[in-house]
């Protein structure tokens, strides 16, 4: 939660050394480790999910039985005179810290955390947002964890704090109100709590569960909060502008849900389909932008918040209905070889369902499967790779974007077809075939190749545009950002021209193509050339329709006018000998290439 100022100390003052005696009680075993893992930090659990041995933060909030044992300590925690979250002993071994991080996850959205120093030193000191404090023993502090904070143990003592988690009430907040900022700490009074042995038990805790999904009241109020200060910043660019746009959108879009299907669980797929958009389009928007408040990546701020609105997102998608994808259509080709235009050629066919785009996150996002967690080898991935888990991850994903020719979600459709075609096209597949037939044994494959010089003319175009950057940061690169997709070997192009780069992306791919389609049977797989996409579209569309086993789609029009649309990703307008305009810097790298292209003219297994 946030509040005005980075600490705010609270008027009251405890007996510590009954404290510590209460606490000291509980045998050693008892304590846990960080549920983030921080090292040298430990908690004993007072109150959670339950009552149980967990760190769940959200459900019915329980004292753990250890608690009634520590009749001082439930005295301390009603003095605040507020319901009770989740509760802690927290521990911090001497020389340890919490390190500088953020709480944006949407539980904080209303929640405060109330510090109770049991045993520390002076030389325990704690940091937010460039304000550093010590708490003493028995004092009282809330702080502001939407800004950055951490904490020190410099010490040679084992610090212990009570924390405890609340939404806050009247009375604590004007109890909150009689405090004072970390400056004017001292001169506060604050009336020690005697213990009490006729005190009444008037502890009382969230018993609560919350919705799975939130009041669209909370949702709007959290998005105009986020925009609100996204409109802080020094400088708005126009890519902020439409994060900020998008934003909006989102929670109109949740409020018309709301009226039309309310919290009812089997529309839940609709909530579900317009986080997940709304995530994309925060990675595209939303790249290098921080909120002025606390510095963290917005990107970030909204994976947790977006998906908090939905509590238990993951686990819905992780048991949401997938369909069946029998022979699914998958389109290989080189970057820039005109793989958009024909794949939005075919995704007008009635029956041919796609995902709307490119699959770059439905794959790279499944553990293990990242460029990043593999060293930046290269995007290649093997059959290996296709383990049943992945498996299952690619399918959950792919069920969350899939669309039907008209753009209809499948997971929003109460007609939804229990079987679908696939129409998918991401430039990165072509070097991973070995692990797309893994995953689809009865896959057909439409292989894209285009003339050399054009190709390579149009791939120099998307690295000078920076419109196709992949890899911003790409480790041992020295070059401008990595454009297109990533082929093996890519390291020994450090320093060398880019016409270089480009035809050895180009090489990779179509190698990588070639040899992956070659140990498929022949009727799994068609080749077809740029030329005749562009020259014959009608009768591409005519003979993929036959190919894949549905003939009736070749009478689908290809527009009003029957003419090929300009591809999404067009730089510029076609143009008959456009690639000359780097003839110069192309000519050596061409000329490698002779017998690539030989091998691509003698292909057989055309279209």
């Amino acid at each position: 939660m946030r509040l005005p100022a980075p600490f705010i100390k609270l008027p009251l003052r405890f007996d510590t050394a009954r404290l510590r005696a209460e606490i000291g009680r509980i045998p050693e075993s008892e304590w846990r480790a960080h549920p983030q893992g921080f090292a040298g930090n430990s908690a004993l659990i007072l109150v959670s999910h339950l009552g149980t041995e967990n760190d769940d933060t959200s459900g019915i909030m329980v004292p753990a039985p250890r608690l009634a044992q520590c009749d001082y300590l439930r005295q301390v925690m009603a003095s605040f005179r507020t319901v009770v979250g989740r509760s802690r002993l927290m521990r911090l071994e001497p020389g340890a810290e919490v390190t500088p991080h953020t709480d944006i996850d949407f539980y904080w959205r209303d929640r405060i955390r109330i510090h109770v120093p049991i045993v520390t030193d002076p030389s325990v000191r704690f940091n937010c947002d460039g304000v550093e404090i010590h708490m003493a023993e028995g004092e009282a502090w809330i702080f502001d964890n939407w800004r950055p904070h951490h904490v020190i143990n410099g010490s040679g003592i084992r610090r212990v704090h009570l924390v405890m988690d609340t939404v806050g009430s009247a009375e604590f907040w004007k109890l909150a109100s009689g405090g004072v900022v970390a400056s004017a700490a001292a001169q506060l009074p604050a009336e020690l709590l005697e213990y009490s042995a006729d005190a009444e038990d008037d502890l009382v805790f969230e018993s609560h569960a919350p919705e799975p999904l939130a009041h669209p009241a909370a949702v709007r109020s959290t998005i105009r909060e986020l925009v609100g200060d996204l409109h802080n910043a020094p400088a708005r660019s126009a890519q902020q502008a439409a994060l900020e746009n998008a934003l909006l959108d989102f929670a109109n879009e949740w409020q018309a849900l709301w009226a039309r299907f309310g919290s009812e669980p089997g529309h839940y797929g609709h909530y579900a389909v317009l986080i997940d958009d709304a995530l994309k389009q925060a990675g595209q928007f939303g790249q290098g932008i921080r909120l002025p408040s606390n510095g963290t990546q917005v990107n970030l701020v909204l994976q947790r918040y977006l998906a908090g609105m939905f509590e238990g997102f993951q686990a819905w998608l992780a048991a949401a209905p997938t369909p069946e994808f029998p022979r699914p259509l998958i389109i290989v080709a080189a970057p820039r070889s005109g793989s958009t235009l024909l794949f939005e050629t075919l995704k007008q066919i009635p029956g041919l369902w796609n995902l709307g785009d490119e699959s770059h996150k439905e794959i790279e996002s499944i553990p293990g499967l990242a460029p990043e967690e593999r060293g930046f080898i290269s995007n290649a991935l093997a059959a290996e790779d296709a383990t049943p888990d992945r498996r299952g991850q690619f399918l959950r994903n792919i069920t969350l974007q899939l669309r039907d020719h008209a753009g209809r979600r499948w997971l929003t459709r109460p007609d939804r077809p229990e079987r679908v075609r696939l129409l998918e096209k991401t430039p990165k597949n072509a070097l991973r075939i070995r692990f797309l037939d893994a995953l689809f044994p009865d896959a057909r494959f439409l292989f894209l190749y285009r003339d050399a010089a054009e190709n390579l003319g149009s791939m120099l175009d998307a690295w000078q545009s920076g419109r196709f950057v992949t890899y911003g940061n790409l480790p041992d690169w020295p070059g401008p950002p990595w454009s297109l997709l990533l082929p093996p070997g890519w390291k020994a192009l450090a320093g060398k021209p880019m016409a270089e780069v480009v035809a050895h992306q180009w090489r990779m791919t179509n190698q990588a193509i070639l040899d992956d389609l070659s140990g498929l049977p022949p009727e799994r797989w068609r080749t077809l050339d740029y030329a005749s996409l562009v020259g014959d579209a009608p009768g591409v569309l005519r003979r993929t329709a036959e190919f894949i086993g549905m003939p009736a789609a070749a009478k689908t029009p290809l527009s009003p006018s029957g003419q090929l649309p300009l591809s999404r990703y067009t730089l510029t307008a076609p143009a008959t000998g456009k690639w000359r305009r780097h003839e110069t810097a192309l000519a050596g790298p061409l000329a490698s290439l002779a017998d690539m292209e030989e091998r691509l003219r003698a292909l057989s297994n055309r279209l």
